[in-house]
């Protein structure tokens, strides 16, 4: 029986009354600024004067200065550090909890969440870096070794700002909810062909974790180019300029030196610069194998 037409109209009525508030809050907060950003990116735009088109020589300016190179150059060693140290280990992590027993599983989804309050964790880690105060200094004075200046140390920064990672990296409780969606029926088929633990993850586990893989690969190359907070907390940007990132550059410019005209042309470079990455990536690293 068809619905009279006041009623399918009062239906669609109500689901864009339902979808506007939604609809409204993505594009005052989500495409506006995004579509703002293109605008002011061509702009003389400071906080206390009028804006006046530039035409493209915010760009240009991005382009010539030297600080910035070396901005991005930081933020791709630590994106190349961070998702080489950093990505692969909880997916085997995870693998290998899922051979455990499931109340076993539980408990090491909670400790392994708790460490995940990023803000509090990355504070800890810079005391424990402290060269006269610090842990890791006190163990290896207790191993009668020589001290490190971590975090002092232009050499080694970088690399310690990725350690963390290593602990408060969440995503493996992505991965294990994953794998607990895998039906038990594959691994039993496997094994009665005789596959051992290796095989069962590269003939089971791996692909039917693809999908998952390669979408949080994505997060992972969009925030590591994106990073803003570790260094920020725990170096400022130093020793130097050894640890300063694009995007903190970009803080720089726009609550620093309040050229918000140059900030905004170098987040749209790193916009371009991540979109292309991210389209790289989905080119050699499809979801599935077809």
């Amino acid at each position: 029986m068809a619905l009279p037409r006041f009623t399918l109209r009062y239906r669609h009525l109500s689901a864009w009354l339902f979808t506007l508030p939604g609809l409204l809050a993505q594009f005052f907060f989500g495409w506006f600024p995004v579509l703002f950003a293109f605008v002011v990116g061509f702009q003389r735009y400071y906080f206390v004067k009028d804006a006046e088109f530039v035409g493209a020589q915010n760009f240009r300016e991005v382009a010539a200065d030297p600080l910035i190179l070396t901005a991005f150059q930081n933020t791709l060693y630590y994106a190349l550090l961070s998702i080489g140290l950093t990505f692969a280990i909880p997916i085997f992590i995870s693998i290998l909890l899922m051979e455990m027993p499931r109340q076993t599983i539980r408990w090491m989804m909670v400790l392994w969440f708790i460490p995940v309050a990023s803000t509090a964790g990355i504070a800890i880690w810079k005391y424990m870096y402290n060269p006269r105060l610090g842990l890791l200094n006190g163990m290896l004075a207790g191993l009668n070794l020589p001290t490190l200046k971590w975090l002092d140390d232009p050499q080694l920064a970088m690399f310690c700002l990725v350690l963390p990672g290593l602990i408060l990296f969440g995503p493996g409780l992505i991965y294990i909810a994953a794998l607990q969606s895998i039906p038990e029926e594959l691994y039993e088929a496997a094994e009665l062909e005789g596959a051992g633990f290796f095989r069962k993850m590269r003939v089971v586990t791996l692909p039917r974790l693809r999908p998952v893989i390669a979408m949080m690969l994505i997060f992972s190359v969009i925030g590591s180019m994106q990073v803003f907070e570790l260094p920020f907390i725990m170096t400022g940007g130093g020793p130097g300029y050894a640890t300063t990132t694009v995007v903190m550059h970009v803080y720089n410019l726009a609550f620093g030196a309040y050229n918000l005209g140059k900030a905004t042309a170098l987040a749209i470079v790193l916009f371009v610069v991540i979109m292309t990455l991210i389209l790289i990536q989905r080119r050699f690293f499809r979801e599935n194998l077809d």
